[in-house]
């Protein structure tokens, strides 16, 4: 499954900042254990903002209003509490490339703001935190002890505190082609590789999308890449980022996901929101039916099993019916010559009393 990467997450929060600021929040629901959707209302449309920590499909965007169904969750109801009737005023990122939003609550905006929800898209560390204006953490869709985390705990009471600095270069629309391929290329290894470890924001997705964009294979070596190759490359780095600072994205469907680049895109997206609803809901959904097909097939096998068992011991059962009479015959007989029988003896032969 494609992870909702740095540019997905820009993009959707560009596109809910245009469209969805401010908005009163009516409703909060929260669906299974990694699923919340809040009911946002502005003042011409109405929708329901999707906030994920699924290991694999986090994801932040406006989608398809939740199944109508009881909602026992602890996070949820803590949330509608303090934020239920409150304005959405502001969505944040806490510092240049981290994948984190602040969704900001006031009362209408340009009043202090009461309330923030972190959303944090990091795949399997993936996190909603609600803190109060003055930072304290004051409920978690998932809590971290200090035994699970001495770098990072989140606990209640807590100061929610930014997730560990990233030491990678940050991309720079300033840095030179010359910088960039010697960084690159310092080290020999695949170009996917050696991008992803000497710069932060990107993933293993938007790499290859990229190489493909620039007609290079993403798992070549540097060393083999050739001077108009760099050139197209670089090209297509300094387009992702001016993408990014403009934040005019083209989302749409690509062969193996999705792009909000544009690149590789084989059919557009109206919106971003709508796009990772229906990739990452179709994708859930499979893995869900997948997970149903395994159980049933588990569960019908072993139904078989036991069925198969009942079948031999009724086949054994009526077998020795149709001997039942072999048998008595044979027990009358021995009654009547009980006479001849002897100690010791194994098998006797009589006669019958018809034959």
């Amino acid at each position: 499954m494609q992870p909702c990467d740095f540019t997905t997450l820009i993009a959707a929060a560009a596109e809910l900042r245009a469209n969805w600021l401010p908005a009163r929040v009516e409703q909060i629901f929260q669906r299974d254990r990694t699923h919340l959707y809040i009911a946002l209302r502005t003042i011409d449309r109405r929708g329901w903002l999707t906030l994920s920590w699924h290991s694999q499909a986090a994801r932040v965007c406006i989608g398809e209003a939740p199944p109508k169904e009881p909602d026992t969750f602890t996070f949820s109801d803590q949330l509608r509490h303090q934020i239920k009737g409150l304005a959405l005023v502001e969505i944040a990122t806490i510092s240049p490339w981290e994948r984190v939003l602040d969704f900001q609550f006031a009362r209408r905006p340009g009043d202090p703001i009461l309330w923030h929800l972190y959303a944090e898209i990091m795949g399997k560390y993936s996190n909603a935190i609600l803190a109060n204006g003055e930072g304290a953490i004051v409920t978690a869709a998932h809590q971290v002890t200090a035994d699970q985390s001495s770098v990072r705990p989140i606990l209640t009471g807590q100061p929610y505190t930014v997730p560990p600095t990233l030491t990678d270069p940050i991309p720079s629309l300033q840095e030179s082609q010359q910088r960039w391929q010697e960084r690159v290329s310092l080290i020999p290894g695949t170009l996917r590789r050696n991008l992803l470890t000497n710069y932060r924001g990107l993933s293993s997705a938007l790499v290859v999308s990229m190489a493909q964009a620039a007609g290079i294979d993403a798992n070549r070596t540097t060393e083999s890449l050739t001077e108009l190759e760099w050139q197209n490359l670089f090209q297509k780095w300094q387009e992702w980022l001016h993408i990014l600072e403009a934040e005019e994205f083209k989302p749409g469907w690509a062969e193996t996901g999705y792009t909000v680049l544009g690149w590789g895109m084989t059919q557009p997206a109206e919106t971003v929101g709508e796009l990772l609803d229906r990739y990452y809901g179709d994708r859930l959904n499979e893995q869900e039916f997948k997970q149903l097909r395994h159980q049933l097939a588990q569960k019908l096998k072993s139904i078989l099993a036991k069925l198969q068992v009942k079948q031999q011991t009724f086949r054994d059962r009526l077998q020795q019916s149709d001997k039942a009479d072999i048998y008595r015959q044979q027990a009358d007989l021995l009654m009547a010559y009980l006479h001849e029988w002897q100690p010791g003896m194994k098998q006797i032969t009589l006669n019958d009393f018809e034959t």
